[in-house]
């Protein structure tokens, strides 16, 4: 037995469509591959919920994929492969979001990240129970079970992408708002880490559109297995600009760049009024009062201390102006 669409068993597309479906796959599984191999080259400690999330969403991904694939080409038996994407769509695409939220502590306060796992946990039970049950269900002949299937198929799809949307709307406003000073300071690296972060995430969103999309234009069999591309490619970004947002946030304070490693102060060797070098224009000054409130009493008038730029006076004084949250490294983390 075939169906258009793949929901109660194997498909019958044309050639065009049955080559773009084992492209998809194709590249779903070499994606898989590539994030397993960076997982183990990259990671020093084997434990950790990022480890094993990030593994488990990989490894779901693939599991997925080829489950869809042997279902849809009648190349093993149709249940037991139903089985097996459900599984697999568990971990791909939960596991996604717990990969996300196994990094929150980087960027955000604890109630805030209490409140993104109790949203995982919840979605959980009331997209992904239903949906399993409605589409077993479907395909043991419960005919019944069809229509109800279609519909909370794309509800679930609207919700997990939902889902997403928020953890990713929630890195990019807390970075912003509450990292950016502590990231700015650690110079071009920093700054990079903002940039690569914000355009992640806005791909993220993006590819959910997309997938969203074959859903709603009703290709069940496009959605299925473009499914795992788009999982796939969100997880390795994500993995990617995760490890640069940790590796800078983790590196000694002794390499954050001063304001003309980063650029932002011409060295006042290299300028004159006529726009030539010079040997002889000597060191710059820098008043006190442009970085730390302190001033000085001189023969009984209140003067402002001139004295030369310090390392760590920008950043202290930024400390004591500026209201930053520190990020909080754990142990899996070092």
């Amino acid at each position: 037995m075939t169906d258009d669409h793949g929901e109660t068993g194997p498909i019958n597309v044309s050639r065009a469509m049955a080559m773009l479906i084992a492209a998809f796959f194709a590249i779903s599984c070499y994606n898989v591959f590539e994030i397993t191999i960076s997982i183990f080259a990259i990671f020093r400690r084997h434990r950790g919920l990022y480890f094993w999330s990030m593994l488990v969403a990989t490894w779901g991904i693939l599991l997925h994929a080829i489950s869809v694939f042997l279902r849809f080409f009648a190349l093993a038996p149709n249940f037991p492969m139903c089985v097996l994407i459900c599984i697999g769509w568990y971990a791909m695409v939960t596991g996604q979001s717990v990969v996300l939220y196994s990094r929150l502590h980087l960027v955000t306060a604890d109630a805030r990240r209490r409140w993104v796992l109790y949203m995982i946990i919840l979605n959980f039970f009331i997209m992904h129970v239903p949906v399993t049950i409605l589409f077993l269900g479907s395909n043991a002949g419960v005919s019944s079970f069809l229509q109800p299937f279609n519909i909370y198929e794309r509800i679930q799809l609207a919700v997990f992408s939902a889902q997403e949307i928020i953890i990713s709307g929630l890195y990019i406003w807390e970075t912003i708002s509450c990292l950016r000073p502590v990231l700015t300071m650690k110079g071009r690296a920093g700054n990079r880490v903002i940039v690569n972060l914000i355009f992640v995430n806005t791909m993220v969103i993006l590819l959910d559109a997309s997938l969203l999309a074959t859903q709603y234009t009703n290709n069940f069999e496009v959605q299925t297995t473009y499914k795992t591309v788009v999982y796939s490619v969100k997880l390795k970004m994500e993995f990617t600009v995760l490890n640069s947002l940790l590796n800078v946030i983790r590196a000694d304070p002794s390499t954050i760049e001063g304001p003309e490693q980063q650029g932002l102060v011409p060295h006042p060797r290299e300028l004159t009024s006529t726009g030539g070098r010079s040997a002889d224009v000597p060191p710059a000054h820098i008043h006190a009062e442009s970085f730390s409130p302190n001033f000085r009493h001189d023969q009984g008038r209140v003067g402002v201390a001139k004295q030369e730029m310090q390392p760590g006076l920008v950043a202290e004084s930024l400390s004591t102006r500026t209201e930053v949250r520190q990020p909080v490294l754990r142990h899996e983390d070092v």
